[in-house]
C-alpha cells in the first residue's frame, strides 16, 4: 500500500474504485474519525477499509485482494515520431 495516497480525502460517497483484484468498490460513506472507509464491492456485498486502504477484515492485517488501489496518474500522451517520404 503506499503511503503517499490519501484515501481519506479521496473517497466520496458515491465515487468508484478498484481493488488489488480489479473489482469495482463504490464508496457509501467515510468515517474520517474512525479512521474508515465503507463501500459496496459487487459479489461481496458491504465492505470496510482501514485509512491507508487495507480491507478492514484481512486475516492479520495482511495484503489481499479487496485492498484498494490508489488511481492511477493519467499517462502523459507520447508523441509521435513521424518520418518524411
Amino acid at each position: 500500500m503506499t503511503a503517499s495516497f490519501d484515501f481519506i480525502a479521496a473517497c466520496r460517497p458515491g465515487l468508484a474504485m478498484r481493488t488489488r483484484d480489479r473489482s469495482e468498490v463504490v464508496f457509501t460513506g467515510v468515517d474520517a474519525e474512525a479512521g474508515l472507509i465503507h463501500g459496496e464491492v459487487r459479489m461481496f456485498g458491504a465492505c470496510a477499509w482501514n485509512l491507508d486502504g487495507r480491507y478492514r477484515d484481512a486475516p492479520a492485517g495482511a495484503a489481499g485482494p479487496l485492498d484498494l488501489m490508489p488511481p492511477e496518474a493519467a499517462a502523459e500522451a507520447k508523441p509521435r515520431k513521424t518520418i518524411a517520404l
